[in-house]
């Protein structure tokens, strides 16, 4: 698991968890506390003090939640699956087309979709999927081709987010078993 040193507004020091984040408002109300923001709703735990001398308790009640979260929801991905509000076109994210080509030898042109499918722990792959030739194009061949496309896709972030929770629990395992007194 991933930490990093966070120094509090009273000047106490602390290995943090990624997806946990610290919350020091100073004014008329203060609040003091951690939060963990991994899944939804993000959780807070607060300090219970103006000095922040509950900090150290309320961050490990903070890990214990990220530890339970961990084990028990999807690792977040950050693969788009919504249509972005830039694209130019309306097919589904992930899929770009409908292309034209002409291959080598041929006298019509095929037409085809371009799928990119993400990889865990790699670089993410296009694929094609084929429509129709310019002779046999239609509308229903072209939606036929937009699910096939969808459910590859589809498959491909199912997998990858299946690898990507169980690395990031086997990670949380082995932190947990390598801190001492546990």
């Amino acid at each position: 698991m991933e930490f990093r040193k966070i120094k509090i507004f009273n000047g106490m020091a602390f290995d943090v968890p990624k997806h946990i984040v610290r919350i020091d408002i100073l004014g008329a109300k203060t609040t003091h506390g951690w939060q963990v923001r991994y899944g939804k709703p993000w959780k807070f735990f607060s300090d219970h003090t103006a000095n922040g001398t509950g900090a150290e308790l309320a961050l490990s009640k903070a890990v214990n939640e990220l530890n339970h979260r961990i084990a028990t929801l999807p690792a977040p991905t950050g693969i788009r699956q919504k249509i972005s509000t830039r694209k130019s076109s309306t097919l589904p994210s992930g899929i770009s087309g409908p292309f034209q080509r002409l291959r080598k030898g041929r006298s019509t042109a095929s037409h085809y979709l371009q799928v990119t499918l993400p990889v865990h722990g790699g670089k993410s792959k296009n694929t094609q999927v084929y429509i129709a030739s310019d002779n046999n194009f239609t509308e229903e061949r072209l939606q036929l081709a937009i699910s096939k496309s969808v459910a590859l896709r589809n498959l491909y972030i199912e997998k990858y987010q299946t690898s990507a929770t169980k690395l990031k629990r086997e990670i949380m395992q082995a932190t947990i078993d390598a801190q001492p007194g546990v």
